[in-house]
């Protein structure tokens, strides 16, 4: 018997010590000093939430569903309805068609663009309503930088001054996005050539821990050398089940997996949400 009670205050400050640990893990990603990157299901498209720490909104793209304003609602409180940057990366439909649900139902503090002014009729009437809102518009160029609160900023990597294609993927707008110590690189539909300029102009300081896969896993983008250079932990593909575009391609797939990266897919994942402290980052 005096064994047996000498053995249960070991195991009451094992159980503690347990309780504590899980205790402080999920205080340092419960504060408020942690931002939160949420890559959103919108099928065959793209749209990335950023929440910071001092609880600003960063939305970069719409996906192509007019419900996009809807589906971020569950991460945005009703008592502020507001997002205070919204990028479009470029005029596809698949990046902007949940553009107007957003505008109609939330207060945009500034709009960010590729500078590409063509594009489906749809961009004239997000362009006209931004305009009617006296929304302030910005045009993205290579080297900016755009400072959202202490701590956490946007790096603009593309496009660049003078490009001249008729492919509206190549004005993709490039985001780096850092907090702390980490970041994630925002690759819109930038393709090949772009990645190969990438890699010449900005080498490692494409280092980042998540990387958003370009053209939704398109073989026309992820260069083996690029993939490389990022080292990324994770890869995030946002593409629809079965799409028609046989996205995403087995020879995108495998230099990710070869590259140690590990791919989550919207398709399979739904809302794919990650949190950073500033050190690391955790799945949620």
């Amino acid at each position: 018997m005096k064994k047996i009670i000498q053995k249960y205050p070991l195991v009451l400050i094992a159980v503690c010590f347990g309780m504590v640990t899980a205790l402080l893990l999920f205080t340092s990603f419960s504060k408020k000093d942690s931002l939160k990157i949420i890559f959103l299901d919108v099928g065959q498209g793209d749209a990335t939430l950023i929440q910071t720490p001092l609880g600003k909104n960063i939305l970069i793209d719409t996906g192509a569903r007019d419900s996009l304003g809807t589906q971020i609602s569950s991460y945005i409180p009703y008592s502020r309805r507001t997002v205070d940057v919204m990028i479009l990366t470029h005029p596809d439909l698949d990046h902007i068609g949940g553009s107007l649900s957003v505008l109609n139902q939330f207060d945009v503090g500034m709009m960010v663009h590729s500078g590409l002014m063509a594009g489906i009729s749809l961009y004239a009437v997000i362009a006209d309503t931004i305009s009617d809102k006296g929304i302030p518009v910005y045009e993205a160029t290579a080297g900016q930088r755009i400072y959202i609160e202490p701590g956490v900023f946007m790096d603009i990597y593309s496009p660049h001054d003078g490009i001249e294609s008729f492919d509206a993927n190549d004005y993709s707008v490039v985001t780096h996005v850092h907090y702390g110590n980490t970041s994630v690189l925002l690759t819109g539909d930038a393709g090949k050539i772009n990645e190969s300029n990438l890699l010449q102009v900005y080498g490692e300081n494409l280092d980042s821990d998540i990387l958003k896969v370009g053209h939704h896993g398109s073989q026309t983008s992820t260069l083996d050398s690029f993939v490389e250079m990022v080292s990324p932990d994770y890869a995030i593909i946002s593409a629809g089940c079965g799409n028609r575009f046989g996205h995403p391609h087995v020879g995108v797939v495998t230099t990710l997996f070869e590259n140690q990266a590990e791919i989550l897919e919207t398709c399979k994942e739904g809302d794919i949400v990650f949190q950073s402290n500033g050190e690391e980052w955790i799945r949620e």
